[in-house]
């Protein structure tokens, strides 16, 4: 595998991002002891969110450049998210992967996931690893910066993965998971979706420990991620239940959680281990 170039058209949020350029940092290390030429990246959007070296915007290319590549270069190509309109052109000619963390994707390549419980039909699953690339702070919004709502006096801060309905009485400031700073961050609440999954491993990695649902049971992507124990339960969604979550993840058990979360994500998203789940899959 001499010629190998990875086009990304999803993956856009900043923690996604991260993962596909700690990926893509693993293989060009390998790449470089083999004596192989660099991967290739191209960016469907801004290259802001992928820390690696070579990373190129596709919209940076002229007419000629983009025909060239699409008819000559790579010998496999590597699709992260939705397939452009000219990636049939690719398909004719080159061996393609894709990856998508997508429910049900129309697979475009060799149907690859980043979570065991995605992969149900059978598809290769791409073990992600993790390093502290992301801070909220850096991938603020003005959008998500315009939804920020006060719910009392603020006494702690609660980053959502989505939008929750939270009781009024509770003092706490709400704020979408791309509108604060690591600083101030107390909390996690984090969705059990692969997105979640990945920004809650990001954050606890930073030592914010991580809020879940009560309800993780069977397949999860928190659980795997983060461990049985790398969690704070809610156990209730009232005023309460919501307290005895916050003050356990301000307190020791959220430092034991963080801690355990840190350790399983060390021991089990090394850079070795998705180096070798890549290589099987090229």
């Amino acid at each position: 595998m001499k010629d190998c170039i990875w086009f990304i058209s999803g993956f856009h949020k900043p923690w996604e991002a991260s993962v596909v350029a700690n990926l893509a940092g693993v293989l060009n290390v390998a790449r470089k002891t083999e004596g192989m030429p660099p991967l290739r990246l191209y960016i469907a959007g801004g290259t802001g969110n992928f820390r690696v070296a070579g990373a190129l915007s596709w919209k940076s290319l002229t007419f000629l450049e983009r025909m060239s590549t699409i008819l000559f270069r790579g010998g496999v190509w590597h699709l992260w998210g939705d397939a452009p309109f000219w990636w049939k052109f690719i398909r004719l000619r080159a061996r393609t992967v894709h990856t998508s963390l997508e429910d049900k994707p129309n697979w475009m390549g060799h149907p690859t996931r980043l979570f065991a419980e995605q992969a149900d039909c059978g598809e290769s699953v791409i073990r992600p690893t993790f390093e502290v690339r992301v801070s909220l702070a850096s991938s603020m919004t003005e959008k998500q910066s315009n939804e920020k709502q006060s719910v009392g006096k603020s006494s702690a801060i609660v980053i959502m993965d989505e939008p929750q309905n939270l009781p009024n009485e509770l003092d706490v400031e709400v704020v979408f998971p791309t509108d604060s700073s690591v600083a101030s961050a107390v909390a996690l609440f984090a969705e059990d979706s692969p997105s979640g999954a990945i920004l809650a491993a990001y954050l606890t990695m930073q030592g914010i420990p991580v809020i879940a649902g009560s309800s993780l049971k069977g397949r999860s992507y928190l659980r795997s991620v983060l461990g049985s124990d790398g969690y704070i339960a809610l156990k209730s969604r009232d005023v309460d239940g919501w307290r005895v979550a916050l003050s356990d993840a301000a307190g020791e058990p959220g430092r034991f959680a963080s801690a355990s979360a840190r350790r399983f994500l060390n021991e089990n998203y090394s850079a070795a281990s998705a180096l070798e789940s890549l290589a099987e899959i090229y």
